[in-house]
């Protein structure tokens, strides 16, 4: 009587200690998956990636996302728009002149369709956007000027916006007006750790931005910040044969807090 209650005890408990789940609760840390996930470049459509179109970002939110990663990029009129890079655009439109990185005008940009499709986001629609999904939070990449994208004519929700930036200047900017940023690679190995673990505590930073190629090399860093309380997301997720979300989520997020991630299946695996 009694091994039979132990092993019914014991079962249970194989699972959940196995569980990916339990791995992000090591540390006390509930998991909200939705808060581990960024769809990046608004996430995967129909298998095409970096659309960063107005239907990718319909299609990660009605699968339970709620971060989403936008590339913005300035039109030759100076309006910020939402694509990769002026060439990768050109490629995935229907553009009919020189696929180069020459600017568009907002006009251009805006009569284009990505796949012969998908609709191109300027400031206007990415605002529409976020103001009628007011639990959604956006994350830029490329931008560099926090002041500016949130300045007349920008993004209007600075308390839902994650900015990744690029030098030292820019993060003090974002936090003077109010904006939370991401601290890039660029300046998170620039520097000795125990330089860049003060500036970030200094400076109250929140969220890191690193390439998942850089956790093997760097893994005794990630665990001090995680412990710290800055939340490392990784992108080049899907760099490699062997690498995916799924893979990330199994055997690296002990060091890490969340991805960028394409595909967002593990969002449905997860309910």
């Amino acid at each position: 009587m009694m091994k039979n209650l132990f092993f019914k005890l014991l079962i249970p408990c194989i699972f959940v200690c196995c569980s990916p789940d339990k791995k992000l609760k090591e540390d006390n840390i509930e998991l909200h998956i939705s808060d581990r996930l960024i769809a990046h470049g608004g996430g995967m459509i129909d298998g095409h990636t970096y659309t960063n179109s107005l239907e990718a970002l319909d299609l990660s939110y009605s699968m339970g996302c709620k971060l989403f990663e936008l590339d913005i990029i300035q039109t030759s009129d100076g309006k910020f728009v939402s694509a990769h890079d002026w060439k990768h655009f050109k490629k995935i439109t229907d553009y009919q002149g020189a696929i180069d990185d020459e600017a568009l005008s907002q006009k251009e940009y805006l009569s284009l369709k990505i796949f012969d499709k998908y609709t191109p986001m300027n400031m206007p629609l990415i605002n529409d956007w976020f103001m009628a999904h007011k639990d959604a939070t956006l994350v830029t990449d490329k931008v560099n000027t926090p002041k500016e994208f949130t300045g007349e004519g920008g993004f209007l929700f600075k308390e839902r916006l994650i900015m990744e930036l690029f030098s030292w200047e820019a993060v003090k900017e974002a936090i003077e007006t109010g904006i939370t940023p991401m601290v890039s690679e660029n300046l998170i190995f620039a520097e000795a750790d125990s330089i860049i673990e003060k500036k970030l505590a200094g400076m109250n930073i929140q969220y890191t931005g690193i390439s998942r190629q850089r956790i093997e090399a760097n893994k005794d860093f990630l665990i001090r910040l995680k412990e710290k309380g800055v939340k490392t997301f990784v992108f080049h997720v899907n760099f490699g044969k062997q690498y995916d979300e799924q893979y990330v989520w199994e055997n690296e997020m002990q060091y890490i807090y969340g991805m960028y991630a394409d595909k967002l299946d593990l969002l449905q695996e997860q309910k």
